[in-house]
């Protein structure tokens, strides 16, 4: 049941008693004495009862609905990450999207791009194009703002040759123009700021995703998601927590790939102690990986 059909039905409920929208009549027997006192108590605790118990349900389904939100987008985008429910996803971007409309924030406008960063990643996976080429056109016009913005110019690198890579991942045939261009800007993010993760992170994605006769190397694309961990692991940014996870499941394949079967598995456990409830891997990736 969503939000408006449970407020309907406390709405229901609510009139159903007679405590809301009616108005009462004094009963006749009131004033039949003294053996008719406790009647009234009597009819009308069912009434009250179900009034209270609808309030209390109205008061909780409030509660549940608004707590995520009001922790923010970033809690938003981690929960919808852990539990599935990209709905939360593109509803944080709404409010990214109109915060820094408002403000005009640099921190706004990095959160906003990584947002869109994980939902294009997200899309391509369900195989909806359209609106991955939305969202790599909206990052990609704001994009020279990060570039040019003291601090951030590694990550903005790092994530203008995501962003050719995506574009790779739905038009192969442009790998060997656009391959290269997003290596140049991996290698530039890692030499601007070689400490940052979301530089390793795109180096690992490149070894992992290219074929060995344009450089891809399972064994080196292990090397630099386990420097990104690290990384993250000395200094874990509150925007970065579902960035984490989802570099460990990375990680986890990739020793996978390479026929390290103990490694995978202790990663995968290591991404289920960080966050117990990550669905994907507890649900998917885990048992598969054991059944096998």
């Amino acid at each position: 049941m969503n939000k408006s059909e449970e407020s309907g039905t406390i709405t229901v409920i609510a009139h159903k008693t007679g405590l809301i929208g009616e108005e009462k009549t004094k009963p006749s027997f009131l004033s039949a004495g003294p053996p008719q006192a406790n009647i009234l108590p009597n009819i009308l605790q069912p009434q009250i009862r179900n009034y209270l118990l609808s309030l209390l349900l109205m008061l909780s389904v409030t509660g549940l609905s608004t707590s995520v939100h009001a922790a923010g987008p970033r809690e938003m985008i981690y929960r919808a990450f852990v539990e599935e429910k990209m709905e939360m996803w593109v509803e944080a971007i709404n409010i990214l999207e109109k915060e820094y409309s408002r403000t005009g924030g640099t921190d706004l406008l990095y959160e906003l791009t990584l947002a869109r960063y994980g939902y294009i990643g997200y899309s391509l996976g369900i195989d909806n194009r359209s609106e991955a080429r939305k969202h790599i056109g909206l990052a990609e016009e704001t994009i020279d703002i990060l570039t040019a913005t003291p601090g951030y110019e590694s990550s903005a690198y790092a994530l203008q040759a995501a962003l050719y890579a995506f574009r790779i991942s739905m038009a192969p045939w442009r790998a060997l123009f656009w391959g290269q261009r997003s290596m140049n800007l991996i290698d530039k993010a890692i030499e601007t700021d070689p400490n940052n993760p979301s530089a390793w992170i795109e180096h690992g994605n490149a070894m992992f995703y290219a074929p060995s006769a344009l450089g891809g190397s399972k064994e080196e694309a292990v090397k630099s998601y386990s420097r990104a961990i690290r990384l993250m692991e000395e200094e874990m940014l509150d925007i970065h927590r579902w960035l984490y996870l989802n570099t460990l499941v990375s990680l986890a394949k990739s020793y996978r790939e390479t026929d390290n079967r103990p490694m995978s598995l202790i990663t995968y456990r290591k991404a289920l102690e960080f966050e117990p409830d990550f669905k994907w891997v507890k649900d998917d990736l885990l048992p598969e990986l054991l059944n096998e």
